[in-house]
């Protein structure tokens, strides 16, 4: 198997436990994890990426994702930068537009020419470069003595996938699996690329598969329910759905699925989320299921997988349905199913 897999760890608990998880992470085969950035729903990210990199040897570690309103890009430039110096070459700066971080203290997302600002200001700035902020023309001191972390911009819409082509140096991507989802983004990063005068092949496309995996497959998918709803809620959302073949008509969305705290795919209140959800018909879920990511059976997902690098698809993130606990359920399928079903002839790591 050559396609690489990364896992969520929220930062949920104390520096030395998230740690020692991603540790784990490690000693399970995953390629790389990504530290939840939501400054009041987790511990902070960059802190934790520091424990995370000195606990480890080989794993790849990245901010999944950070912002660039709550922190300003010059801020995220010299965290990520002394984070790299720890572990040079394992460590990645994912940014996006900051939902959960901005919503919980009633401030917009960033634009999409805010993102495309920030990641030129943050690749300039760790390279050592002067940049103008204002009235005020600056460098970063420690800017250009190390080889800087990439940039990827986490990316659901056209315009953001676009400006992902023209200025990162890859993507994740929230558009599912489905090939025709994957081949319809990966075209709008080629666009992007191309008009820049860039090779679309030097943007590397990660594709977030949410991934939820128990025994049984319809608990896996009922688990599931509020984050299947969730593609739903968001227009950005719609031409994935239909790239994949999902028309669902008008469905009513219940009124209280915008009141759950802090939103849907972070619900602390995850039964209250399941039950708003429950209008959602069984064929429907599974559909969805399927499109989104990994949601079943360990079986079932080593299926997916297979089926995704058949497709072309070289890298996965997997968002688990876990915000405020480890996806110690999910590390253990990969560690003792997935992983050996995949590459049968590799020892463990």
């Amino acid at each position: 198997m050559s396609i690489k897999i990364d896992l969520r760890v929220p930062p949920c608990k104390p520096g030395p436990m998230v740690a020692d998880f991603v540790r784990q992470c490690e000693d399970a085969g995953f390629d790389g994890v990504g530290i939840l950035d939501s400054q009041l729903l987790e511990r902070d990210c960059f802190v934790s990426m520091a424990a995370a990199v000195q606990a480890t040897r080989r794993i790849n570690v990245a901010s999944a994702v950070t912002n660039p309103v709550t922190r300003h890009p010059s801020v995220v430039a010299s965290a990520a930068q002394t984070v790299a110096e720890l572990a040079p070459g394992r460590v990645q700066l994912w940014i996006g537009r900051g939902y959960s971080s901005t919503a919980t203290i009633g401030i917009p997302p960033a634009t999409v020419r805010q993102m495309r600002h920030a990641v030129i200001t943050m690749k300039e700035l760790m390279a050592g470069e002067t940049v103008s902020f204002g009235g005020a023309s600056s460098r970063m001191r420690h800017g250009g003595e190390a080889p800087p972390p990439p940039v990827y911009i986490a990316a659901t819409g056209p315009r953001v996938m676009r400006v992902t082509g023209e200025v990162a140096d890859g993507a994740v991507l929230m558009t599912g699996i489905h090939p025709g989802a994957v081949a319809q983004a990966r075209e709008l990063i080629a666009d992007g690329a191309r008009a820049a005068g860039r090779n679309p092949d030097d943007v590397e496309t990660i594709f977030t598969a949410t991934t939820i995996i128990k025994d049984d497959i319809q608990e896996a998918r009922e688990i599931a329910r509020p984050l299947a709803v969730q593609r739903l809620m968001e227009d950005t959302n719609r031409p994935w759905l239909k790239a994949a073949g999902i028309d669902l008509g008008d469905l009513e969305l219940p009124a209280g699925l915008w009141d759950l705290y802090p939103d849907v795919p972070h619900a602390e209140d995850w039964e209250k989320a399941r039950e708003l959800c429950a209008f959602l018909p069984d064929d429907a879920l599974a559909a969805l299921c399927d499109t989104m990511g990994l949601i079943g059976t360990p079986e079932h997902c080593a299926n997916r997988i297979r089926q995704a690098e058949q497709a072309g698809l070289t890298h996965l993130y997997l968002m688990t349905g876990a915000t405020y606990e480890f996806a110690t359920g999910e590390l253990a399928a990969f560690r003792d199913h997935i992983f050996p079903t995949l590459n049968p002839n590799t020892p463990p790591a």
